[in-house]
């Protein structure tokens, strides 16, 4: 009885597994196009069956049997965001930022996907330690183009004590394993707009 009570609070106390999300960034940035392509008053002139055909050509250089694929995977994935949010926060409840995190969310309403996440700190001198671990799992969701990262102190979630942006594309060079040795001389280049309190940075504004 007390093993089978130990197996089902193990079973209770894991998460369950986020959906995967069956999108390359390709598929996706071909299928919010052509979406926004749509809204353009000169294809909706055209005759609809002729839509598809003029939006790979012209948008994309792709033929519309690539397109008409993208889009039926891009209308099979669903909520797109909310995935690419689940999928992000799975892969980060694995490292050393995962109990600190206050937010992860994804706005994958446009071709650029952005993911925005945020953590409380308690040592700053681990701040970009901590930006590069987040950079590290951007991986997790396959349609992302950047992922905007701040920290908070702990105790004080309106202090922030770090912010800065990074491409998915230069986040796919952080190695988790090589993070200790190169977070604060190589990784933390590969950021964008980088503030940092240990380093005497402004971040007077709140966060939001």
């Amino acid at each position: 009885m007390k093993t089978t009570t130990a197996l089902l609070l193990t079973v209770l106390a894991t998460p369950a597994l986020a959906e995967p999300l069956e999108l390359s960034l390709d598929e996706f940035k071909m299928y919010r196009g052509y979406q926004s392509a749509m809204e353009d008053p000169k294809v909706q002139a055209m005759k609809p069956d002729a839509r598809v055909a003029a939006i790979a050509k012209k948008n994309f250089k792709v033929s519309a049997r690539e397109l008409e694929a993208a889009i039926q995977k891009g209308e099979a994935a669903g909520d797109i965001g909310a995935k690419c949010a689940a999928l992000l926060k799975a892969a980060l409840a694995g490292t050393s930022v995962g109990p600190s995190l206050t937010k992860v969310d994804v706005d994958a309403k446009a071709e650029h996907a952005v993911a925005y996440v945020a953590w409380s700190n308690e040592d700053t001198a681990q701040l970009e330690e901590e930006a590069a671990t987040v950079a590290s799992q951007a991986k997790a969701c396959p349609v992302l183009s950047s992922v905007q990262v701040w920290a908070t102190a702990k105790g004080a979630p309106s202090q922030r004590v770090f912010q800065g942006l990074v491409s998915a594309s230069a986040a796919a060079k952080v190695q988790p394993d090589k993070i200790k040795d190169f977070a604060d001389t190589r990784y933390i280049k590969l950021f964008e707009k980088v503030k940092n309190a240990a380093n005497g940075d402004d971040l007077s504004q709140p966060a939001p």
